[in-house]
């Protein structure tokens, strides 16, 4: 990647003098020599990485049980080189695999990356949205997004690639949604606090329905305190400052469960309960003398 040499075109609209602008030309060369490095630097990282996954698949090999043995060969690996890239050894694992497949199954992306055509953004939009696209069309979507990377930031041609994988695909949408909506599952991620995450994967048009819906409560809810609120007086009305949309989106949210069971629940004949009268305490009686 390479600078678009514009500096001098651009010296005379408040570039300052001309050693300013010397002085810049000599800081966009800098800048182009470290970017080469780093990107040489990052190249043979992930390549010694690939190594690491390669060596836990040798060691494997041969044992009764491969999955298990490559599982313990790969950890103590990834510990070894835990202590050097200052991880936690599952990070290492996932980096190694991260590694091993873009190396194996992307070539045309690491010679790109390699070249300097691309840079570490694209190699990663590359690589998540590439796991889309079967193996047999895989290196033709990486010859059409490695050339729509170039000379664009990774964020706008994200969008461009995803549709790319959706065209190359051979399965059409509808089969791969239905295969897709079949893994639908709901999930508690624990959080901090006693709070906890709770993560709905379902299809899309359910989850805008359903943010749409706890979206319009909740302005139904702050709208109608605010009409209280202007009901009260200025200095006595305690409900001034309310909270933000995606707070009241919970309120409804957590009425759900409460509704559905007050709408299946028939209630039984009320019983009346006969509570035992009250007991009064006796009075002293006043003491006589005989």
């Amino acid at each position: 990647m390479h600078s678009n040499g514009g500096l001098g075109s651009r010296a005379g609209g408040g570039m300052g003098s001309d050693g300013d602008v010397d002085a810049l030309a000599v800081l966009v060369a800098d800048a182009e020599r470290v970017s080469d490095a780093a990107r040489a630097v990052q190249v043979r990282e992930v390549r010694v990485l690939a190594a690491a996954g390669v060596l836990a698949e040798r060691q494997a090999a041969g044992a009764s049980e491969r999955v298990k043995a490559r599982e313990m060969a790969l950890r103590g690996i990834a510990a070894e080189l835990a202590g050097v890239f200052m991880a936690t050894d599952r990070t290492l694992q996932r980096r190694i695999d991260e590694a091993r497949d873009l190396v194996e199954n992307y070539r045309v992306t690491m010679a790109a990356w390699e070249d300097g055509r691309i840079v570490r953004g694209h190699v990663r939009v590359i690589q998540e949205i590439g796991c889309l696209v079967p193996a047999a069309e895989r290196a033709e979507f990486e010859r059409v997004a490695i050339e729509r990377c170039e000379g664009e930031t990774p964020n706008r041609v994200r969008d461009a690639l995803r549709m790319l994988a959706e065209r190359t695909h051979s399965r059409s949408f509808t089969e791969r949604h239905a295969e897709a909506a079949a893994g639908r599952c709901v999930r508690v991620q624990a959080g901090p606090d006693g709070m906890s995450d709770l993560i709905a994967t379902l299809p899309t048009v359910i989850a805008d329905g359903i943010v749409d819906r706890l979206t319009r409560q909740a302005r139904e809810i702050i709208n109608a305190r605010a009409r209280r609120c202007r009901r009260c007086h200025a200095g006595r009305c305690s409900n001034r400052r309310e909270r933000r949309h995606n707070r009241r989106r919970y309120d409804p949210l957590r009425r759900v469960d409460v509704q559905r069971r007050c709408a299946n629940h028939r209630p039984g004949p009320r019983r009346r309960v006969q509570r035992p009268p009250p007991r009064r305490c006796a009075r002293p009686r006043p003491h006589r003398d005989r």
